[in-house]
């Protein structure tokens, strides 16, 4: 789907063995900027594009892909501030239909649904603050919220909804369904 910010519409696609970021004037649908990179699917996916939103925050764009590939883009210009495979870094297994959860960002860091129950990122360097172990993750977007004065984020991970607090993924609580 679409992000929509300061004027500008984010979104992806997968055509060629391709993912391309794309940003878009609101107000004329002019093509700003797209950015390329290989993204070959296996025969059960198909092309259209990623499964996750682009995440807009202030002056960047951040976007994650079906096979654990995170961008940090500059959201007026296009260029890549820093990438990283995740999946390869944390050697995270894959869920059955690859990732699909967008990023979201909590003060400085950049929450994703990849591993056993989540990872945070240093939004500004891409550098893993935590990680959760390798099992295969689940598919939501991370959702923050309040509870006893501390900033929390709830996943849907494989088999389970968890609470973990944002600052050093420490377990709060997990829910089976």
């Amino acid at each position: 789907s679409f992000a929509v910010a300061n004027g500008r519409v984010y979104t992806t696609g997968n055509a060629n063995k391709q993912d391309t970021v794309f940003c878009f004037d609101a107000s004329t649908g002019a093509e700003v900027w797209k950015f390329s990179y290989n993204a070959p699917l296996d025969d059960k996916y198909y092309q259209g594009g990623t499964s996750a939103t682009p995440t807009v925050d202030g002056d960047r764009v951040y976007t994650f892909s079906k096979r654990g590939v995170v961008h940090c883009f500059d959201a007026a210009k296009g260029t890549v501030i820093w990438s990283k495979n995740l999946a390869e870094e944390l050697k995270a297994a894959f869920p059955e239909w690859y990732f699909a959860s967008s990023v979201l960002i909590e003060g400085d860091l950049a929450l994703l649904n990849v591993g056993s129950a989540g990872a945070a990122l240093d939004k500004k360097t891409g550098k893993v603050v935590w990680s959760s172990g390798p099992d295969a993750a689940g598919y939501s977007t991370p959702v923050p919220f309040n509870t006893g004065g501390d900033r929390a984020v709830m996943f849907a991970i494989k088999q389970d909804v968890i609470a973990l607090k944002v600052k050093d993924g420490a377990e709060l609580w997990r829910f089976p369904w």
